[in-house]
């Protein structure tokens, strides 16, 4: 048995389709409010472990970028990053870039 047919069987016996539903609501109306750059992201990337048909990198970064707020939403989007790793080094870059001036 490979890992991949096993995380399946172990899914599928003890985690319902509710609770996989919940995940998929938390992820598209995750935001980045009052969190911290380490906090979305690392929220971001734990919830998109449950969206294994999220496969495009478009997609990824489109959805990563929809959360942030507008003073970073903006600065990335025009940076137009090719990768989701792009996003987040970028993102983290304008977080570190505000901290300092504040």
């Amino acid at each position: 048995m490979t890992w991949s047919e096993f995380e399946r069987i172990l899914r599928k016996k003890y985690l319902s389709e509710r609770y996989y539903d919940d995940r998929a609501k938390e992820f598209y109306e995750l935001k980045m409010g009052y969190m911290t750059d380490e906090e979305y992201t690392s929220m971001f990337l734990e919830l998109l472990r449950y969206m294994p048909y999220l496969k495009e990198e478009k997609a990824k970064i489109h959805r990563f970028i929809s959360g942030l707020s507008v003073a970073f939403k903006d600065r990335i989007e025009f940076d137009e990053p090719r990768s989701l790793e792009e996003a987040i080094r970028n993102f983290k870059h304008c977080y570190e870039q505000s901290k300092c001036r504040s």
